[in-house]
């Protein structure tokens, strides 16, 4: 049963992906190295997948049942595992990802871990970068709300309801949809 769920977990993460604007910042610090230690913070998992990371490439999964999922996620991506993390195995999995990054893959840390504390790197990253001699390169993932101005959101529409409340478009600073001071509304004008 794990492909199907891995598979489903795998869909909804593209169905996501698919609604989200992506620009990289500085592609070349991946793409311009022969093979590197990728390393993000445990939040930033899912979306990870889908960012300019360089086949093979190998990761650290839990041994625990939504480390097997995320492992059927991975293999439906081309990626390796290695089985452990902090608090089961870590040792041999941090082994494992030596000997993988002494074959050739690149690997992928999550300094951080599924325990946490968040954003806090534990030592295996540095670990892996001494015994392997490759860079470490950090990567983040930002996002910022979409702006209730643009066209086709619901604050711009021309379609609004004929009840729908003012209060909210007169406070608002959006041009689209605040009001002049003579109480014409900005989207009329256009």
């Amino acid at each position: 049963m794990r492909p199907v769920v891995s598979f489903g977990v795998l869909t909804f993460v593209r169905s996501v992906f698919a609604t989200l604007r992506v620009r990289h910042v500085h592609p070349e610090k991946l793409t311009g190295q022969n093979q590197y230690i990728l390393a993000f913070w445990h939040e930033h998992v899912a979306f990870m997948l889908f960012a300019k990371y360089r086949h093979p490439i190998m990761v650290m999964t839990s041994r625990s049942k939504d480390g097997q999922i995320s492992q059927g996620v991975f293999e439906l991506l081309g990626v390796e595992s290695a089985k452990g993390s902090s608090n089961k195995g870590g040792g041999t999995a941090l082994r494992e990802l030596i000997r993988g990054a002494r074959a050739g893959r690149n690997v992928v840390f999550t300094p951080d871990g599924p325990t946490g504390p968040a954003r806090v790197a534990k030592s295996g990253v540095v670990f892996a970068a001494q015994a392997t001699g490759l860079p470490i390169v950090p990567v983040a993932l930002a996002a910022k709300k979409k702006s209730g101005c643009g066209p086709g959101t619901g604050w711009s529409s021309r379609f609004r309801s004929p009840g729908s409340s003012t209060s909210m478009a007169i406070r608002s600073s959006c041009p689209v949809t605040a009001k002049s001071r003579n109480g014409d509304s900005a989207s009329s004008r256009q």
